[in-house]
């Protein structure tokens, strides 16, 4: 359950067709977008550049009144340039904060992130803290990052693949490639439109859904661990399936059946969870 706080609730379906109105893609992206931020999890994009990561992660800041932060990842990225940094006033330390303070944050191409700023992330993204000198801060809810990775430039070995441990932490993943023409000709004439999505909440709108009232029967968890344990004695998994990763596909079901309205999961929603949540 999350909220951004403010008087004017918004239903989970209303976040998905405001984000539609700015992100002219697959439909499907952005209901495991917000199912994502529904389960409390992160997000995971791979594709090409230009394929609309950027405006995917600003549009749904906006449509939930969040605020919204951008992180263009190198191998000179500091920790400090995501987290904040202390700055010692008249012989007191002033907490500066830095862009993981927003409900949304994107981070283009993690993967170029030395080590040492990569673990910085694990605190946040498992924890919902930051220790900054030694002090450990509350980041706002809700809180999601979203990141991308050019799988291309990694298959052609210029950049090293993500950490197992920093894969982890993202609930789901998804490839966007390019729209077809009749979509990139909306895109085109919406241009100047998607110059407005600048992140600053106009009116902070309250998402009040609680997806642990969701219910989910023991048969379906059984489904869930099956799926799992089928892919872990299979060879061709590339990488090993940790316990968050039913974890992952139990939330990610729980938001879906929220998305389609119901207060209960069934069988399609674990199949929808299945590929994001362990791709």
């Amino acid at each position: 359950m999350f909220s951004v706080e403010g008087d004017a609730a918004i239903r989970p379906e209303d976040v998905v067709d405001a984000v539609a109105k700015y992100y002219l893609g697959d439909r499907r992206t952005i209901e495991i977008a917000v199912a994502t931020l529904l389960a409390g999890g992160h997000l995971l994009l791979l594709g090409p550049v230009g394929g609309g990561k950027t405006t995917l992660a600003k549009a749904l800041a906006q449509a939930i009144g969040g605020t919204f932060a951008r992180v263009q990842m190198t191998n000179e990225t500091l920790p400090s340039d995501i987290l904040g940094y202390g700055v010692y006033v008249q012989g007191e330390v002033r907490i500066v904060k830095g862009p993981i303070f927003n409900n949304v944050v994107f981070i283009d191409e993690i993967n170029r992130g030395p080590p040492r700023t990569l673990s910085a992330l694990i605190e946040p993204m498992q924890e919902r803290t930051a220790t900054i000198e030694g002090a450990t801060l509350r980041l706002p809810a809700p809180h999601m990052v979203i990141a991308t990775m050019n799988v291309t430039e990694i298959a052609a070995g210029a950049t090293a693949p993500l950490p197992l441990a920093i894969l982890d932490r993202f609930t789901a993943s998804l490839h966007i490639d390019y729209v077809d023409l009749d979509i990139e000709r909306w895109v085109v004439k919406l241009s100047d439109d998607l110059e407005s999505l600048d992140g600053r909440p106009a009116r902070p709108k309250p998402l009040a859904v609680d997806t642990k009232s969701v219910h989910v029967a023991d048969d379906v968890v059984d489904y869930i661990l099956k799926i799992v344990e089928r892919i872990r004695r299979d060879e061709r998994a590339a990488v090993p399936l940790s316990t968050r990763a039913p974890i992952a596909m139990y939330r990610l079901a729980r938001a879906l059946a929220l998305l389609d309205g119901r207060d209960y999961v069934i069988p399609d929603d674990v199949k929808k969870a299945a590929h994001p949540a362990l791709d």
